[in-house]
């Protein structure tokens, strides 16, 4: 009998002999002779294999010989016997498949081989067969296993190794999902199982089935998809898409010609396509892709997808929803890479989404597309050519004085906009670098101090103003100080260098103090805050109107702890640049306010919104003022505001609520070296609250006794010998 050796070294030979040019020339002799050597070769190989001893698995240990006889295969249905050797080597590897995951592997690596290293048009009708006999073999293999389960005849423990066989084949390779047989009884099997053993996936491997299961058609499969795909890291490179690119292509050529693809003639009925189910798939699967594997995966491979999300966006189809929820996540996950990869002007979309507001009274269809206004904005940030501040200003605009005003929207969607305005207005202040719209402050103005006095809005309605207000009272003080700072270096020649190279070596906590990693006190936020905004604080612009209606006519009893520690931490930063004990008195700054502040008191009125375009091609707003032109009349009015808060939070006894953190002792050591009486006071009363002791001394020994606080203590200090140091130079700035 023939060995393995021997077959292995004359295939070797025929594939040798199939490279030479002379067999593809037109001599009938040697083409005849090649035929011959193949066909004594498959004959002997065939019965070598089928006399292998049971224990050797064909596809485990003889792959090299099993993978030419795949060619063979193409005339599996011609062969009527049933007891050929092409039908006895099907029966026997079909066998050993069912228990053997390294069969299965070695088996479909011979497919992909074939599929790769043959023309598509010559070796197309081979796969199909093989594809065929693989759905057949499978959902024969299902049913038995589902059958034996219904009678009760399976012992599941025991069986767990063909369990585990088909399961594995199926999520190993999800292209055998789109069988409508296979499908079928694989729902009914992978349910049953998971009822009875709640199924798990092993170990660290990917399973693209996973994710084919979260566009089946019954809920329980896209359920249990659902859960283990969660389970699994996200896919982070679009090879590990591969396995399902067949059924990605069917899915999204669907839904952009809306109709269903046709079925080759000679293949078992395909998975029928339903709209909805397929829409449910992709907002599923895109949760689970990293950027790069949904950008190179998906998008590059199929530009037609952004059209299709597009397309329904401006619908009224069912599958309206879907598609906002999938565009939400492309924002999310490309950013600026979406605007170059259409042709689609960011106006556009957003007149399209305006439209579709306006054309429906549907409140769920209003809040999902309130929702796609944040991260539409934010993947135009980093385009920086003005588009984001310009989309900004017409949401803005609509959210505040259209959908607040507009009868197709309810009470509780005219609240919703208000909150996404807000939410728009926060994340101005608060990203890297910040880029408020302070441009068009009339337009948000009056809606966050109406927020902010609004006690019967629900809490998550109303915390986007509180979250604003305190991101600007502290970017205001950091902007503020830090150009006193700035300035001194400027024009002091003889100090510029010194204090420059502090600056650098003290950046990181100009601000604040060295908090640690898992730090997630207010005060940390204050300082990363301030750290963020100090960069910009040539162009930074404040809106007094702001102070006045918050710090002065807001009573501090209906606002949050944290924001009145925002305006503490915002006045000790200020200390020695105005020292008027008179700043503090009540009732007279209301009166100084208006009356008093020459220099800024043309912005106490909020300017009536013409438009979405108010603020505009560089025109400013009539209540924003820049910082480099005011900085001493906006430092005073600043300190008076927040002074007046603070004195008022003290007679309130609001600051009763606060609790001892190490690193206030930064802001509270600023305040009791204030020359400011009312300052101290404040200070002196605050420290004695915090550390349950009486006397200044006291109170001193407290913030130096532990490492946190001193820290904080000795940042606090150093920030105050910084504008004592810059203090001759005001006198200047102020002219």
């Amino acid at each position: 009998m023939v060995t393995r050796r021997e077959l292995l070294d004359r295939w070797r030979g025929i594939e040798e002999e199939d490279e030479d040019d002379d067999i593809a020339s037109v001599d009938p002799l040697k083409r005849h002779r090649f035929r011959q050597l193949k066909e004594e070769w498959f004959s002997d190989a065939f019965n070598y294999l089928i006399f292998m001893p049971h224990e050797n698995h064909i596809w485990c240990g003889s792959w090299e010989l099993m993978g030419p006889l795949l060619e063979t295969f193409y005339n599996y249905n011609k062969d009527d016997r049933t007891d050929s050797p092409l039908k006895l080597l099907h029966d026997r590897t079909s066998r050993e498949m069912r228990l053997c995951t390294q069969c299965i592997c070695q088996y479909h690596q011979a497919q992909e081989l074939y599929s790769t290293e043959y023309d598509p048009t010559s070796i197309g009708p081979l796969l199909e067969v093989l594809r065929t006999l693989d759905e057949e073999r499978i959902t024969q293999h299902l049913k038995d296993i589902n059958n034996r389960i219904r009678c009760g005849d399976y012992d599941i423990v025991h069986g767990s190794g063909e369990i585990v066989g088909v399961m594995f084949e199926v999520l190993m390779f999800p292209i055998l999902l789109d069988d409508s047989y296979l499908a079928s009884e694989f729902e009914t099997f992978i349910d049953t199982i998971d009822k009875t053993h709640e199924l798990t996936l092993g170990g660290h491997q990917q399973y693209p089935g996973v994710y084919a299961l979260l566009f089946h058609k019954g809920r329980r499969a896209r359920s249990i998809g659902l859960r283990l795909a969660g389970r699994m890291s996200k896919l982070r490179q679009s090879a590990e898409l591969d396995a399902l690119q067949h059924l990605l292509k069917k899915y999204i050529s669907y839904l952009a010609a809306d109709v269903s693809p046709l079925s080759t003639p000679n293949l078992r009925p395909r998975v029928e396509l339903d709209r909805v189910t397929v829409w449910l798939g992709i907002k599923a699967l895109l949760g689970f892709l990293e950027p790069p594997a949904f950008e190179e995966g998906i998008l590059d491979r199929y530009p037609i997808f952004l059209s299709v999300v597009l397309n329904h966006i401006s619908d009224d189809s069912p599958e309206f929803s879907y598609a906002v929820n999938c565009l939400r996540l492309l924002f999310e996950m490309l950013g600026y890479k979406l605007w170059l990869k259409t042709s689609l002007s960011p106006s556009v979309m957003r007149n399209t989404l305006l439209g579709q507001c306006f054309h429906t009274r549907n409140e769920k269809s209003h809040k999902e597309i309130f929702d796609l206004f944040l991260p539409f904005l934010q993947s135009l940030e980093a385009l920086q050519d003005g588009e984001h501040e310009k989309q900004r200003r017409n949401l803005l605009y609509f959210l505040l004085h259209q959908a607040t005003v507009s009868s197709n929207f309810s009470l509780l969607m005219r609240k919703k906009a208000c909150q996404i305005a807000l939410l728009i207005v926060h994340r101005g202040y608060t990203m890297n670098p910040p880029s408020p719209p302070y441009e068009c402050a009339h337009m948000w103005g009056p809606s966050l101090v109406s927020s902010l006095k609004d006690s019967s809005l629900h809490s998550s309605l109303r915390q986007p103003a509180f979250d604003a207000i305190q991101a600007i009272i502290v970017s205001d003080a950091s902007a503020l100080v830090t150009s006193i700072l700035k300035y001194q270096l400027a024009t002091s020649g003889e100090r510029c260098l010194p204090l420059q190279l502090d600056e650098e070596e003290d950046r990181g906590n100009l601000f604040g103090c060295d908090f640690e990693e898992n730090d997630v006190s207010c005060w940390n936020e204050f300082s990363s805050q301030a750290d963020i905004t100090s960069a910009l604080c040539g162009d930074w612009m404040c809106i007094p109107m702001l102070w006045f209606e918050v710090l002065v006519e807001t009573d501090p009893l209906i606002l949050p702890v944290s924001f009145v520690k925002s305006v503490f931490w915002a006045l000790s930063r200020l200390p020695f640049l105005e020292s008027d004990n008179e700043f503090g008195m009540t009732p007279s700054a209301s009166h100084w306010l208006r009356n008093c502040g020459s220099d800024v008191s043309h912005v106490f009125s909020w300017k009536v919104p013409s438009g979405s375009n108010d603020g505009g091609e560089g025109v400013e707003s009539k209540n924003s003022i820049r910082v480099s032109t005011k900085c001493m009349p906006l430092i005073r009015l600043f300190k008076r505001s927040t002074a007046h808060f603070i004195i008022r939070m003290e007679q309130g006894e609001l600051r009763k609520q606060w609790t001892w953190e190490p690193m206030m002792s930064d802001s509270l050591i600023l305040l009791l070296v204030d020359p400011n009486d009312n300052a101290r006071h404040v200070g002196r009363c605050i420290l004695e609250q915090v550390s349950n002791t009486r006397g200044l001394t006291s109170g001193l020994q407290f913030l130096c006794s532990m490492p946190s606080s001193l820290s904080a203590t000795t940042t606090g200090l150093r920030h105050a010998l910084k504008l004592v140091r810059s203090n001759s130079g005001i006198t200047l700035f102020e002219c």
